[in-house]
């Protein structure tokens, strides 16, 4: 069963990339209708006819074949029968036959027909061998075991899509595609020892080792079957038309087909469907004109598909969610710096686009349009924390599907005392409290000096530093950090409590009186020390505290030497 493509008007190009034999060659090139000659993206609307019987059951595929024109990428075994697909025995699967007629929309002729060759004679033969048994493929690679090479036993196809230079099996897809390397003439492949160009036929396929695979332009489609899928012929010839009338990859006149579909709707439309009862099975007529010497455009395209056929309307979506490859949690200090990779799989070849939700002000995601992306981070002082992150990964299908990650990005703070007030940013982070701001409180103590509960609405009751006082000491002038301020071997909460003493001023060497120092030292301190020194006096806890002049633990003759220098200079040792 053929499917057709013709034109309404002259000149005419039958949605194709024109047919040998015709007056102006076989290298003429034919592009969408919304191409001009200029580069970037062209945009084609397809439409469904509201007045079109059937034209709500026609959606969902028609939004699927707009799905596979945008990812552009070609599929092997790409063609099912029967069992291995959901069409009914007996019926015709709209989706299918409707990918090949917006193909001929789009620029694409049937890969190969003895009707539109222009061959004569055995040459008709065209997809088969003409020696041996003409009604058989027979790609015996000959004795060198290359295939499209001269010694092959083939004969004389023509295919009139555009073939590899280097390898003309139309089952692989080369890169760029353009002119350097694909071509269109068998004068072109003879000059590279190919006398021939492989056919992107079924059967060819399972002879090349890719059973199940046809380029969705090859002509037939028939009861049972399923092709939804694009092949790689497909794929080159609509990348050939891309590349522009220069026919060069990246040149400024290169386009990309974006398709739209435009809903049930007869305005602003490039491509109309609907269902008729004067066509056979399907039919697109298009009408074109020059844009260049070689070059046409596609100006009317219109399809068309016979009601009195059993047709098969897909209720599945073609599109599947991309997968965002692992993150992670990331940790960093302050000050430090992170380069992130970030990146997403697509299982139909859809464009992905990257986003963030809650990326901290320190922290840039950059999406490079190739399915990579890369998040830097780079906390400053004062960033320290942990942020909820958000990544995802979005396709471009019918409908937008999104793969997404939570993820926290923690940040240390530097071990610094950016405020020089005795605590670290770490600790006050840690308490809540400000690491630029010297007393958080306001109490006029910095906040080390303040405790490690600087903050003046933290109830009291904490002694940190174990000297038996709790918050408040500092109003003495005592350090809180510290058990002893004055470096006197007594505790500030024993000088206060148990001797009366002041906690501040060292009483270090003031031995006398006995049990009572009196902030002097003097003689009598010498007297009390050469007793305590000769053993014939035992010294308290508080004396042998303040007799250790030089914090040995031993009261000896070096504190007794000690402390007469200290009587003779009259100032504490």
């Amino acid at each position: 069963m053929l499917l057709a493509a013709t034109c309404l008007s002259s000149p005419c190009f039958a949605g194709a990339y024109i047919f040998a034999g015709e007056a102006n060659g076989v290298d003429l090139v034919t592009h969408p209708n919304t191409y001009f000659g200029a580069g970037g993206t062209v945009v084609v609307r397809i439409c469904i006819a509201p007045s079109s019987p059937n034209a709500a059951a026609m959606e969902i595929p028609v939004q699927n074949i707009v799905n596979i024109y945008n990812r552009l990428q070609p599929v092997t075994g790409n063609l099912s029968l029967g069992g291995s697909n959901n069409v009914p025995s007996g019926v015709i699967d709209l989706e299918s036959v409707a990918l090949h007629e917006v193909g001929h929309c789009l620029g694409l002729a049937h890969v190969n027909a003895a009707s539109e060759s222009g061959l004569t004679g055995s040459n008709q033969n065209y997809t088969k061998a003409t020696d041996g048994n003409p009604n058989v493929f027979n790609i015996d690679p000959g004795p060198d075991g290359v295939i499209g090479s001269s010694d092959d036993v083939r004969g004389n196809d023509v295919n009139l899509h555009w073939y590899r230079r280097s390898n003309n099996n139309p089952f692989t897809l080369d890169s760029p595609v353009d002119s350097t390397t694909y071509a269109r003439s068998l004068t072109d492949l003879q000059a590279l020892g190919h006398s021939f160009a492989a056919n992107a036929d079924r059967t060819v396929a399972a002879l090349l080792g890719v059973p199940g695979t046809e380029a969705v332009m090859q002509q037939g489609t028939f009861f049972d079957e399923a092709q939804r899928l694009l092949g790689h012929d497909d794929v080159a010839t609509l990348q050939y038309a891309a590349s522009g009338i220069d026919e060069l990859a990246g040149t400024a006149d290169d386009y990309i087909i974006q398709l739209e579909y435009g809903g049930i709707s007869s305005s602003n439309c490039d491509i109309s469907m609907s269902f008729t009862d004067t066509t056979s099975l399907a039919f697109c007529s298009t009408g074109g004109e020059f844009i260049g010497p070689d070059h046409a455009r596609i100006t009317t395209a219109n399809i068309e598909f016979g009601d009195d056929y059993s047709w098969f309307f897909n209720t599945d979506t073609v599109n599947r969610p991309p997968v965002l490859a692992t993150i992670g949690g990331q940790a960093l200090s302050e000050g430090e710096s992170l380069v992130v990779p970030v990146s997403a799989s697509e299982p139909d070849g859809d464009a992905i686009q990257f986003s963030e939700t809650g990326l901290p002000s320190y922290a840039t995601l950059r999406d490079h349009g190739d399915g990579t992306a890369t998040l830097d981070i780079a906390p400053q002082v004062g960033d320290a924390g942990s942020v909820p992150v958000t990544i995802s990964a979005t396709d471009n299908g019918l409908p937008f599907l999104t793969d997404s990650e939570i993820f926290n990005i923690v940040v240390s703070p530097l071990v610094v005392d950016s405020d020089g007030d005795g605590l670290t940013d770490g600790e006050e982070n840690a308490l809540g409290i400000n690491p630029n701001n010297v007393d958080t409180d306001g109490d006029g103590l910095a906040d080390g000096i303040g405790g490690l509960v600087p903050l003046a609405a933290l109830p009291g009751g904490v002694d940190v530093d174990g000297d038996g006082f709790v918050d408040g000491e500092q109003d003495l002038g005592t350090n809180p950090n510290d058990d002893d301020t004055d470096g006197d071997n007594i505790s500030d909460g024993d000088e206060v409590a148990l001797y009366n003493i002041d906690p501040t001023q060292s009483n270090t060497g003031d031995v006398s009186p006995l049990g009572s120092p009196d902030g002097q030292i003097n003689t009598g301190d010498l007297v009390v020390m050469t007793r305590l020194v000769s053993g014939t006096l035992l010294p308290t806890a508080l004396e042998s505290a303040l007799a250790d002049i030089n914090d040995d633990t031993q009261v000896n003759v070096a504190d007794l030497l000690l402390l007469q220098q200290a009587v003779l200079e009259g100032a504490m040792p």
